[in-house]
């Protein structure tokens, strides 16, 4: 058994207990409006959303001062310029209550991940490989319990890397440059599972935007392409370090086998249980990830406290109390932060006519392959001047998917998109990824990504040309 330190719900102050219960409206409301398609149960989740806003202002900070502030202004504009202001405005709050509630519901399987002893012996597996497979374990391995782990893998590994090089040898004055390799290959492992992962935000995101996107395809892609990557980065880690050798003789580490197997199963079940329910329902796999992460959760956290034929049911009960209500609550602001930035991203896309400048770019007239290399590089550029990824691809899906015709293939198109939200968490100072590991692990954000990852950004955004040449003649445009 884990034995996860129970927490007094006396203990938990007032104001954590009403967000938490807030938070927890706003994910099942969501859920039952997709459910339902009933529009009035939407209205109760903008309401409910509101409701968020307004019991997480004693939390959040400038970010998400100026995030809202920015809400206010483009709603004003909407309202101002619109032509259909109210089918405007409610289309972004829907996006907002969206993706709050599916970070929140993603959230609980972080929560579960965190307390796994699988997880644990599978990070200290990948950080303590030999050098000639390290990039490949990190960049790979990062990337495929991002699935479950998401941004938390992040924070979990950050820190087993940097005890591992300074315990191993401390007064090595190689050890930075072993950080900065390891810490490289993770982020740029993390960021490019996002055009093939099942549960990340920004392929669920557009799947709701663009019309005609066909989702096994994508991931297929995105896994060929996050495969030519992880070969790219290594290549420029090895070239870029080729002086670099090991001084002491490295011991494989052993598989952690058991912990390979439990995992799997974590991620099969998860699937399993996300198409049966999609098909049941006869909806999404957006909405069967959405509806069973709570069973997850649970199901997990009972797991991890199985021991000697018998659960250890207040050890349960208490994670669970401490996951709802302490936990929920101290992802408020990353929660209000995508939320906020769906509603700039579609309520932005309103103010812009699609068609018109569509029409005055000539967008029809550019090349398939040309137009598709172009939207990455341009997604990372917005990304510099302080816009999330998110915002910038909902900005862009909403872009692509309000055209009468779309320029090109519309897989092709959302591929691109997410790809340009993977180059912006390796080159943006202000990417939450980035952000994280600087506090984590103290790293400068400028120093990560301009300074380490620049080069290798630039041959990515180089390599996505002849990348989206072969695919449009492959799969058409």
């Amino acid at each position: 058994m884990t034995g996860a330190a129970p927490s007094s719900w006396r203990g938990i102050p007032a104001r954590d207990r009403v967000l938490g219960l807030l938070l927890m409206g706003v994910m099942a409301i969501e859920v039952l409006a997709r459910m339902t398609e009933s529009a009035e149960v939407q209205v109760v989740a903008w309401l409910a959303l509101a409701a968020v806003l307004a019991g997480a202002l004693t939390r959040i900070g400038v970010r998400e001062v100026y995030l809202l502030s920015l809400c206010g202004v483009l709603s004003l504009a909407v309202m101002w310029t619109s032509p259909t202001p109210g089918a405007d405005l409610g289309a972004a709050l829907t996006q907002a209550s969206f993706l709050m509630a599916f970070v929140l519901l993603l959230g609980l399987l972080h929560e579960a991940a965190a307390t796994s002893p699988s997880i644990e012996a599978l990070g200290r597996y990948l950080s303590r490989q030999p050098a000639g497979r390290r990039f490949y374990a990190l960049f790979g391995g990062t990337g495929i319990m991002a699935v479950l782990f998401n941004i938390g893998v992040v924070s979990f590994l950050v820190p087993l890397i940097q005890r591992g090089i300074r315990t191993s040898a401390p007064d090595d004055p190689l050890n930075p440059i072993r950080e900065r390799r390891q810490v490289s290959a993770l982020l740029r492992g993390f960021a490019w599972c996002v055009i093939w992962s099942p549960t990340a935000v920004a392929p669920l995101a557009l799947m709701e935007l663009i019309p005609g996107v066909d989702r096994k395809l994508w991931i297929l892609l995105g896994a060929v392409l996050f495969l030519l990557f992880m070969i790219l980065g290594a290549t420029e880690d090895r070239i870029r370090f080729r002086a670099y050798r090991p001084r002491a003789k490295q011991v494989k580490p052993v598989f952690p086998a058991h912990a390979a197997l439990m995992f799997a199963v974590a991620c099969a079940w998860l699937f399993v249980l996300a198409i049966l329910v999609s098909q049941l329902l006869d909806d999404t796999i957006i909405f069967g990830l959405m509806a069973v992460c709570p069973v997850m959760l649970v199901g997990w956290i009972t797991v991890q406290n199985h021991g000697q034929g018998r659960v250890d049911w207040p050890v349960v009960g208490a994670r669970l109390r401490e996951i709802g209500f302490v936990g929920l609550p101290g992802s408020a602001r990353v929660a209000v932060t995508l939320a906020c930035s769906g509603f700039i991203g579609r309520a932005g896309s309103a103010l812009v006519p699609a068609q018109a400048v569509a029409d005055r770019l000539g967008l029809d007239v550019i090349p398939d392959f040309l137009l598709l290399s172009l939207v990455p590089p341009a997604i990372a550029a917005m990304s510099l001047f302080g816009l999330s990824p998110i915002m910038t691809a909902v900005f862009f899906g909403s872009f692509f998917g309000s055209l009468q015709i779309l320029p090109a293939n519309p897989t092709l198109i959302a591929l691109s998109i997410s790809m340009g939200w993977s180059l912006s968490m390796f080159l943006s100072p202000f990417a939450t990824v980035v952000l994280m590991i600087d506090r984590v692990g103290g790293y400068a954000p400028k120093m990560l990504t301009w300074g380490w990852n620049l080069l290798y950004g630039a041959l990515c955004m180089a390599v996505t040309v002849p990348v989206f040449a072969i695919l449009v003649a492959l799969v058409g445009g």
